[in-house]
C-alpha cells in the first residue's frame, strides 16, 4: 500500500516535472492567453452572481451600461471591473506559474526590491504624471474614426461617475479596483508572464518589453491613450529588467493609478478644480508637462546607472540594451 502511494506520488512528480520542460516560450505564451480566456469568461459569471446578490438586481444590460449612474449600477459596474481584472490577468498569470515552475514565486519575479530602488521609482512615476498628460494631449490629435472618440468620451464619462466622491468607503473601494488589482494583475500579467516569454522568444530584451507594451496598451482599448500607456508599458518593463523585482513595476503602477483615484477624490470634495487632471497640456501648464519628462527621465537614468553599476540583473537576457 505505502510502496503503491509512494510510486503514484513520484509519477505523479515525474509528469509535472516534464510538462514543465515541454513549456517552450511559444507554448507558454498560448497558455496565458488560454488562461485568460478562460479566467474572463469564469470570473464575469462569478462577478455577475455577486453583483445580483449584493444590489439585489439581477438586470446586468442596465446595470452595465455606460450611462448608468444609480449607486446599484455603479456598484455593478465596481464589481464586475474588479472580477474582471483578477479572472484576466492575475488568475492566469498565477496559474502560468504554477505550471511552469517548481519555484512560482520567483518564476513571477517576488524577489527582494532595493529600498532606493522603490524611492528613485515612486518619484520617477509622480513626477512624470504631467508629462504623461503632454504626450497624452498630443496622442489625441491623432485621426482616429468617430466610433473611437465616441466609445472614449463615454468611458471617461463613466470612469468620472466612478472615481468622483466625497465619501472615504467609496475612495478606498476605488482605490482597490483601479489601483491595487491593476497594479498587481496587469504587472504579474505582462511584465512577469508575458515580458519573459517574449524576451526568451525574440532572446533581445528591447523587442519584448515593446512587444509586451503594444499588448499592455492595445488590451486596454483606449485609443486616445495608446501612445503613453504604451509608454508606461516600457518603463514598467524596464525596471523590472533593470531591478529584478516585480515589486517595483507593482508599486509604480499602484501610486501612478492611486494619484488618478485620490485626485478625483479631491474634485469630489471640492479641494481642487476638474481641470487638475489636465496639468502638463499645451492649454494647460506645457511647460511642466516638458519639465516633467526631463526631471523623470533624469531618475531613469539614475535607475539604469545603479543596474549597470551594481550588476541588478534578473533572470532575463539583457542582450539588446
Amino acid at each position: 500500500m505505502l510502496r503503491e502511494k509512494t510510486l503514484t506520488i513520484f509519477g505523479k512528480k515525474i509528469m509535472i516535472n516534464h510538462i514543465r520542460s515541454r513549456i517552450t516560450p511559444q507554448k507558454g505564451i498560448i497558455f496565458l492567453f488560454v488562461f485568460l480566456t478562460l479566467g474572463f469568461i469564469l470570473f464575469i459569471f462569478m462577478g455577475a452572481i455577486t453583483a445580483g446578490l449584493i444590489t439585489g438586481s439581477w438586470d446586468m444590460a442596465q446595470n452595465l451600461s455606460p450611462t448608468s449612474d444609480t449607486a446599484g449600477g455603479l456598484a455593478t459596474i465596481r464589481i464586475m471591473q474588479m472580477f474582471q481584472t483578477t479572472g484576466m490577468f492575475i488568475f492566469p498569470a498565477i496559474l502560468i506559474a504554477l505550471l511552469a515552475s517548481k519555484e512560482p514565486l520567483s518564476f513571477l519575479g517576488f524577489n527582494q526590491a532595493n529600498a532606493r530602488h522603490m524611492l528613485l521609482a515612486t518619484a520617477m512615476i509622480i513626477i512624470l504624471l504631467p508629462g504623461i498628460n503632454l504626450i497624452a494631449s498630443l496622442n489625441a490629435e491623432i485621426s482616429v474614426p468617430e466610433w473611437m472618440i465616441q466609445m472614449e468620451e463615454s468611458a471617461e464619462e463613466l470612469m468620472k461617475r466612478l472615481l468622483i466622491t466625497d465619501k472615504y468607503s467609496i475612495l478606498a473601494l476605488n482605490l482597490f479596483m483601479v489601483a491595487v488589482l491593476p497594479a498587481i494583475g496587469e504587472e504579474l500579467f505582462f511584465r512577469s508572464v508575458l515580458q519573459k516569454y517574449f524576451i526568451k522568444l525574440t532572446n533581445n530584451s528591447a523587442a519584448g518589453i515593446i512587444i509586451t507594451s503594444l499588448i499592455f496598451s492595445a488590451i486596454h482599448m483606449q485609443f486616445l491613450g495608446f501612445i503613453p500607456r504604451f509608454i508606461l508599458g516600457v518603463i514598467f518593463g524596464y525596471l523590472y529588467l533593470w531591478t529584478g523585482s516585480i515589486k517595483i513595476p507593482i508599486l509604480i503602477h499602484f501610486v501612478h493609478n492611486g494619484l488618478a483615484v485620490f485626485l478625483y477624490y479631491l474634485v469630489g470634495v471640492g479641494v481642487v478644480p476638474m481641470d487638475i487632471e489636465n496639468i502638463g497640456e499645451p492649454s494647460h501648464s506645457w511647460f511642466l508637462g516638458i519639465a516633467s519628462l526631463i526631471l523623470s527621465g533624469s531618475l531613469l537614468w539614475a535607475l539604469w546607472k545603479d543596474r549597470v553599476t551594481n550588476r541588478v540583473l534578473p533572470d532575463q537576457t539583457s542582450e539588446g540594451l
